[in-house]
C-alpha cells in the first residue's frame, strides 16, 4: 500500500490544471518542476545516510508526510508559487523513499532469509502497485468533466491512508541496529563502500531516467496540443504500467540479459524513442510511444538495483545511502532538463523531444563505453547478516 500511495496518479493532469490558471506559461512548468529537483538534489543522500543511521521506517514515514502535504498544495494552489511549493514536497518525498525503501525491504528479507528473492519480490511488488495505480491513472481523468480538482482529492485520501500504513509497518532487526550520525564519515562513505564501476554505471542508468522524468511534465500537454482528448490523458500512462507489471512479471527473461546488453539497449532504445516522438502527428501513436519506453524503463530499473546491491555496494550497511547516490545523479539530469528544456519547448513540443533524444544519445554513448562490461567479483564481500557488528 504505502509503494502504490507514493505513486503520483494525477500527475497527467498537473501541468494541464497550472495551465488552466491565469498568468501561466509552459515555460513556468519546467521552473516548478526543476526547483523540486534542487530540493530532491539537496536532500536525496543526506537523508538515506540520515536513515542508515537513525532507521529506515521513521524515514519513510516523514517521507509519507511530505507526499500528503505536496497533494493539498495542488489542491489549494491559485497561482504559480502552490506548484513550487507542490513540486519541492513531491520531490522531498521521492528523496525521502527511493534508496530507503529498496533497502528497508532487502534488510526485511534478510531478516526472512529470502534477500535472494529481493529481485522476483520487488518486482511483483512494483508490477501489482503498477496495474493498480494504472487503472486509477485512467480512470482519475474522467472526474474532471466534474471537477479538475476532484482526482487530486481522491488521491490526497489514498496519501493518507498510506500514511497510516508505513507508521504500522515492523522495523526489520537490521533497520533497528541503528547508530548515532556522524557527519564527517559521509564522504568516507560515498568514496570506499562501492567498487570501481559502480560510478559510471549510475550514471549511464541516471542520465535515461532523469531525462525521462524531466520531461514527463510536457507530455501530456504535448499530446493535448496534437488533439488528444483529456479525458482519455490517462490511458496513456495506464498503459505504460501495464507495460511495467507484464514486463516485472516476466522478470526472469531480462535476468538472462547481462548489465552491459542492457546498457547496450538502452543507448539506443530510449534516444530513438524520443526522436519517433517528435516526427509523429498522430496523438495516439505518440502516446503508444510513451507508454512503451516509460513502461519499460521502470520494469527493468530493478534489475539495475540489484546489480548495484550485490555486485557494487560493498558495505551492507549503507545500501540506503550507496542506492540513493544513483537517485542523486538523477536528480542532477532533472534539473538540469526542466530548467533548460522549457525554454524549447516554449517554441515547439516537438523540437523539444527531438533535442533531448540528440542530447541523451551524445550523453550516453560518451559514458557507454567506462561502463564495466562484466560485473565485478562477489568475492571478499561483506556477509549481509554480519553487517551489524561493525561500528564506526
Amino acid at each position: 500500500m504505502f509503494v502504490f500511495s507514493q505513486r503520483r496518479h494525477f500527475i497527467p493532469l498537473v501541468a494541464i490544471f497550472f495551465l488552466t490558471l491565469p498568468d501561466t506559461t509552459a515555460q513556468q512548468i519546467g521552473f516548478y518542476t526543476g526547483v523540486g529537483f534542487i530540493a530532491s538534489l539537496i536532500f536525496e543522500v543526506p537523508s538515506s545516510y540520515f536513515a542508515d543511521r537513525i532507521g529506515h521506517k521513521i524515514t519513510l514515514i516523514i517521507a509519507k508526510l511530505f507526499m500528503v502535504i505536496s497533494t493539498l498544495m495542488f489542491i489549494i494552489a491559485t497561482n504559480f508559487w502552490y506548484f513550487v511549493l507542490g513540486s519541492m514536497f513531491m520531490s522531498l518525498s521521492t528523496s525521502f523513499s527511493g534508496g530507503v525503501g529498496s533497502a528497508f525491504m532487502h534488510n526485511t528479507l534478510l531478516d526472512l532469509k529470502r534477500e535472494k528473492e529481493y529481485t522476483k519480490i520487488m518486482s511483483r511488488i512494483g508490477a501489482y502497485a503498477s496495474l493498480f495505480s494504472g487503472i486509477l491513472i485512467v480512470l482519475l481523468p474522467f472526474l474532471t468533466k466534474t471537477s479538475i480538482l476532484l482526482p487530486f482529492k481522491i488521491c490526497i485520501v489514498i496519501d493518507v491512508v498510506g500514511f497510516i500504513v508505513v507508521c504500522t509497518l515492523k522495523s526489520p532487526q537490521h533497520d533497528r541496529d541503528t547508530q548515532s550520525i556522524s557527519f564527517h564519515n559521509i564522504v568516507k562513505t560515498l568514496r570506499t563502500a562501492v567498487k570501481p564501476g559502480f560510478y559510471p554505471l549510475a550514471i549511464f542508468t541516471s542520465a535515461i531516467s532523469g531525462f525521462l522524468v524531466a520531461d514527463n511534465s510536457y507530455r501530456y500537454v504535448y499530446l493535448q496540443s496534437l488533439g488528444y482528448p483529456i479525458i482519455f490523458i490517462g490511458f496513456v500512462m495506464g498503459l505504460s504500467r501495464l507495460v511495467w507489471f507484464l514486463l516485472a512479471q516476466n522478470i526472469k527473461y531480462l535476468q538472462k540479459l547481462s548489465i552491459h546488453t542492457l546498457a547496450t539497449i538502452d543507448l539506443f532504445l530510449f534516444p530513438i524513442a524520443y526522436v519517433l516522438v517528435a516526427l509523429f502527428d498522430n496523438p495516439y501513436v505518440v502516446g503508444v510511444f510513451f507508454s512503451i519506453v516509460v513502461g519499460y524503463m521502470w520494469a527493468r530499473d530493478q534489475l539495475y538495483t540489484t546489480e548495484f546491491i550485490d555486485h557494487y555496494i560493498t558495505n551492507q550497511k549503507y545500501k540506503a545511502t550507496m542506492l540513493s547516490v544513483t537517485t542523486q545523479i538523477d536528480y542532477v539530469f532533472e534539473m538540469i532538463v526542466a530548467f533548460t528544456i522549457g525554454i524549447v519547448m516554449q517554441k515547439s513540443y516537438k523540437l523539444g523531444f527531438f533535442t533531448l533524444g540528440i542530447v541523451l544519445f551524445c550523453i550516453l554513448i560518451i559514458i557507454y563505453f567506462r561502463v564495466p562490461k562484466k560485473s565485478p567479483s562477489t568475492r571478499g564481500k561483506p556477509v549481509p547478516a554480519l553487517i551489524n557488528s561493525e561500528r564506526n
